[in-house]
C-alpha cells in the first residue's frame, strides 16, 4: 500500500472519483453500444463514443491510482498525459458528428473536416514536446502534476481543452433548445435532461479540467460531471424507468 505521505487527500480523492467515472462510462458505453447494434443506429453508435470518451481524462486518474495502490509507483509522465488526452478529439469529433447530421447535415463535412485539421495539430503538438523535441519544458508547455493523480495543463493543451469545452457545451445547448421546441412530448423531454447535461458538464468540466481546486471543490465538479454523465444518457436513450417515472 502507498503511505499517506505519497499521496495527498485530494489524490486520494482524485483517484477514487476517477475509478468511478471509468466504471460508469464501462456500463453506460456498454449499454448505449448493445443498443446500438440492436437497432443499427449510427446516432447511437457515435452517442456511445461520445459518452465513453468525454470521461477519457479521467483515465489516467483512476488508473494512476491503482497503479500507485498495486505498485507503489507512478505512471510515467508522458503516457498520463495522452491517456488523459488522447482519447478527446474522438468524444468531441463523434459528438459533433450527431450535432451536424441531426441539424446542418450540409454543412457536416466542412465541420468535421475542420475540426479533425484542427486535431491533428493537437496531437502533433503533444508528440512534439512529449517524445520528440530534447529538453523541452514539457510542465509549462504540456501540464504541470499537482500530485501524483492529477495535472494543471498549460500551452496549447490548456487552450485545445477549453475551446473544445466551449464548443461541446455551446451546440449542446442549441441541439438541445432545438429538442425543446419540439411537438413530441418525449423529444421535449430529451432536451431538457440534455440541457441539464450540457450545462452541468460545462461547469464541472472547465472547474475540473482548467483550475486547481481544493479537495471540496474537487468533490462537488467531479460529482456534477458525474451527474451530467447519467442524464446524458437519459437524454439519448430515455429508458423505459424513466419514461415510466415522467409518465410518458
Amino acid at each position: 500500500m502507498v503511505s499517506e505521505n505519497e499521496l495527498s487527500e485530494t489524490g486520494y480523492l482524485s483517484g477514487f472519483l476517477g475509478i468511478i467515472a471509468i466504471c460508469v462510462a464501462l456500463l453506460l458505453g456498454t449499454i448505449v453500444l448493445y443498443k446500438a447494434i440492436k437497432l443499427k443506429q449510427k446516432i447511437l453508435f457515435y452517442f456511445f463514443l461520445t459518452v465513453f470518451f468525454t470521461i477519457s481524462p479521467w483515465y489516467s486518474a483512476g488508473l494512476g491510482y491503482i497503479y500507485l495502490l498495486i505498485t507503489d509507483r507512478h505512471l510515467d509522465y508522458r503516457f498520463y498525459v495522452l491517456l488523459g488526452t488522447i482519447f478527446i478529439p474522438i468524444a468531441i469529433l463523434a459528438w459533433l458528428t450527431i450535432y451536424m447530421t441531426v441539424l446542418f447535415p450540409n454543412k457536416k463535412n466542412y465541420i468535421l473536416i475542420s475540426y479533425a485539421i484542427f486535431s491533428i495539430f493537437f496531437y502533433i503538438y503533444l508528440i512534439l514536446f512529449l517524445y520528440i523535441i530534447p529538453g523541452a519544458p514539457i510542465e509549462s508547455m504540456v501540464g504541470i502534476k499537482r500530485n501524483p493523480i492529477d495535472i494543471e495543463y498549460r500551452g496549447f493543451v490548456f487552450i485545445y481543452l477549453g475551446l473544445m469545452i466551449a464548443t461541446s457545451v455551446l451546440t449542446g445547448i442549441h441541439f438541445s433548445i432545438i429538442s425543446l421546441r419540439s411537438d413530441s412530448i418525449q423529444v421535449k423531454w430529451k432536451g431538457r435532461f440534455l440541457l441539464s447535461a450540457f450545462i452541468s458538464f460545462g461547469i464541472g468540466a472547465i472547474a475540473d479540467g482548467l483550475l486547481y481546486l481544493s479537495i471540496l471543490f474537487l468533490f462537488i465538479f467531479r460529482v456534477i460531471l458525474l451527474i451530467s454523465a447519467s442524464l446524458f444518457y437519459i437524454g439519448f436513450i430515455m429508458p423505459k424507468w424513466m419514461k415510466k417515472i415522467i409518465k410518458i
